[in-house]
């Protein structure tokens, strides 16, 4: 089966509520999932304890206090029951459809990473996730009222364990390093599977949090300054490495995964080859110019 793993905010206000729904309906997904919960956040001990999950409260933190991604994934690969990983933000609902997915993916990929598009949509209360008629109701309200967002937002990140190793110190809750695993994962040639077509990953609207610490105009002020220090420390990381949704290599349709080979895909695809494989970049992109010159006909894009 698998093992999810996170690290919530402090359990206060929206994030009570929120953080909650999403924890209780990965419990909701099987008994047989293991669930760890990371860091020393208000509340974090307890939920874990609902859900019959693992509690580790010490992690690693950025000097201001925010758990560091690679600390995260060490230790997840070093104590996860499963063999399958699924780090996720603590503010995602998932569908039991997910699991089907990676067992299909488990069956026919060699290595893998499974991603897909949030879909925002505004929760202010508890879900019942005992009553089906009201889990029932909000599946449907997902499905017909929440809006995909950007495809460099990725919220959840599934994939066998130790195939994501020597994670830098990356922030978590800062821009970035999402891009980056995509990166990092084309380049060590795993399938990225957009998973998005059977997979309505919900993400619950909430205001800007930095991972327990409030919105003090000291430390963040979006009209003057454009991104913190625990910003830069993941800018500085990842620099141009960075991908998103659009440069998975494969996607999901009706159970079946499939790669992609529109024009579209083969076109963006080579402008980022260069990005992924640096060490050849000169000749990479020496063939993307022959390629886009004499091979490719830009007007018939599927």
């Amino acid at each position: 089966m698998i093992t999810i793993f996170c690290t919530p905010k402090n359990f206060e206000g929206i994030f009570d509520i929120i953080q909650k729904n999403a924890i209780r309906s990965w419990r909701h997904l099987s008994n047989d999932i293991e669930i760890i919960i990371f860091g020393n956040s208000k509340g974090a001990k307890e939920i874990s304890d609902e859900v019959e999950g693992v509690y580790y409260p010490d992690v690693k933190c950025s000097k201001n206090g925010v758990p560091l991604l690679s600390d995260l994934f060490l230790k997840a690969n070093a104590v996860a029951s499963y063999n399958i990983l699924l780090f996720i933000n603590s503010d995602i609902l998932l569908p039991k459809k997910v699991i089907s997915v990676v067992k299909k993916a488990n069956n026919v990929l060699a290595k893998f990473l499974l991603i897909g598009y949030r879909f925002d949509l505004r929760i202010e209360e508890l879900i019942n996730f005992d009553e089906p008629k009201a889990l029932s109701k909000f599946w449907e309200k997902a499905k017909s009222k929440s809006k995909k967002k950007s495809p460099a937002a990725i919220d959840y990140f599934i994939f066998r364990k130790n195939s994501l190793k020597k994670i830098p110190d990356f922030v978590v809750g800062r821009p970035g390093y999402d891009n980056w695993l995509i990166w990092y994962a084309r380049r060590k040639l795993m399938s990225v599977v957009d998973i998005s077509n059977d997979v309505l990953a919900v993400h619950q609207n909430h205001h800007f949090n930095f991972h327990n610490l409030k919105n003090n105009p000291e430390i963040f002020d979006r009209d003057k300054i454009p991104i913190e220090e625990d910003g830069l420390i993941n800018l500085d990381l990842h620099g141009d490495r960075v991908l998103n949704l659009l440069d998975a290599n494969y996607f999901i349709e009706d159970g079946m995964i499939l790669k992609k080979r529109t024009k579209n895909y083969k076109y963006r695809n080579l402008g980022k080859l260069p990005i992924i494989f640096y060490e050849f970049s000169l000749i990479l992109n020496l063939y993307k110019k022959l390629y886009r010159i004499f091979l490719y006909n830009t007007s018939e894009f599927e």
